[in-house]
């Protein structure tokens, strides 16, 4: 500490009794009605500072230039005479922090003879700011100063910021649940028709434009998309011998081999009992696609245990390709798709077959 370091540890007795008409102000009412008050020397020694000023005032600062610069109004040669000028005007006077958080302090000051101001300073605007880094509570403000009203309106208005903010989020909530509900299919939570029909105008919209579908690979026709109509060989079967419990269980399991069989980008969408469609951006490649149908069909005609009976069944799939069409078009493509998965069923079943477009004949040929 320095010369005047002994002066800030006598801060709150060092103050002389004022006469006020009559009245005499003892150093403990004026730090119970002014926390943050200043009595500042002629010299800008700090006489006396009120019990929140001293939290703000860590380093020890004994001089007002240690601890705040005077930015309104502008000192024009003495800081301390451009003060007294303001007492007697009744200008407001604005002090900014030297040290972190760099606050600044407003208030008015009063001459009281001598020299000597007495500042009675606070936040403004800047107070929520204080209050959190300076970590000030309720019992550093007057119980009448108006700073207590602005810190309860601040909390509260934290509180409903809060609230509100909760409820946006259970109502997102809601939101994408409605949507999941809306697109999915609620037994085994591919998209239904209404999530095929949305996957399909996009990707349509992609291949028409020119643009990679969404997550889809950029480069040579990344735009264009297979369509695969999928349907289940025996599956009536599992209904009839071992009841619709067991069919669902047979449907769910085929919906995760779709799902583990294609990439995230892809979309699986069960359209009917046990019909199913899948959108495959970017594959326009026939040996690749008869490879996926190989291992798609492969892993469906793994043998399902439900109940301890063996439910045993297989796929047929009918293929088209936008890279097909002149102008692709989602009624042509899907009713292209299913007769080629007729031409399947048709050839024995547990086959892909691929739509060939031959001089516009629309004719199918097995991949």
């Amino acid at each position: 500490m320095n010369r005047s370091g002994t002066r800030l540890n006598r801060l709150s007795d060092s103050v002389e009794m004022a006469q006020i008409d009559s009245v005499s102000v003892t150093p403990a009412m004026l730090n119970a009605l002014l926390p943050m008050h200043l009595i500042v020397a002629p010299d800008g020694g700090i006489d006396s500072a009120g019990p929140t000023l001293r939290k703000i005032l860590r380093t020890g600062a004994v001089r007002m230039s240690d601890a705040f610069v005077l930015t309104r109004p502008v000192a024009q040669e003495d800081e301390h005479q451009t003060l007294l000028q303001a007492a007697q005007s009744a200008e407001r006077v604005f002090l900014r922090m030297i040290e972190p958080p760099h606050l600044t302090l407003r208030g008015h000051a009063v001459a009281l003879g001598s020299g000597r101001l007495l500042l009675n300073l606070g936040f403004g605007i800047g107070l929520a700011d204080a209050v959190r880094e300076l970590e000030l509570k309720d019992s550093d403000f007057a119980p009448a100063e108006l700073a207590i009203e602005l810190l309860f309106l601040h909390e509260a208005n934290r509180a409903v910021m809060g609230e509100l903010s909760r409820f946006n989020l259970r109502l997102e909530e809601a939101r994408e649940v409605a949507e999941t509900q809306a697109f999915s299919d609620p037994l085994t939570g591919l998209y239904n028709r209404r999530g095929l029909e949305l996957a399909l105008a996009m990707a349509l919209r992609a291949a028409n434009s020119g643009n990679p579908p969404v997550g889809g690979a950029a480069g040579a026709g990344a735009a264009g998309f297979a369509l695969a109509h999928l349907d289940l060989d025996r599956f009536k079967e599992v209904n009839d011998q071992h009841g619709h419990a067991a069919g669902d269980q047979v449907l769910c399991r085929v919906a995760r081999v779709l799902s583990s069989e294609t990439r995230n980008n892809d979309t699986v969408a069960r359209v009917g009992g046990d019909e199913f469609v899948l959108i495959l951006p970017g594959m326009t490649s026939a040996p690749a696609l008869e490879r996926l149908s190989e291992r798609i069909i492969a892993e469906i005609e793994r043998p399902i245990i439900v109940d301890n009976a063996e439910c045993g069944i297989s796929a047929s799939i009918g293929i088209t390709m936008s890279s097909l069409y002149e102008t692709p078009q989602a009624e042509q493509m899907l009713a292209d798709a299913d007769a080629a998965l007729y031409r399947s069923k048709n050839g024995g079943r547990a086959r892909a077959s691929l739509h060939q477009s031959d001089a516009g004949s629309g004719s199918a040929r097995d991949t």
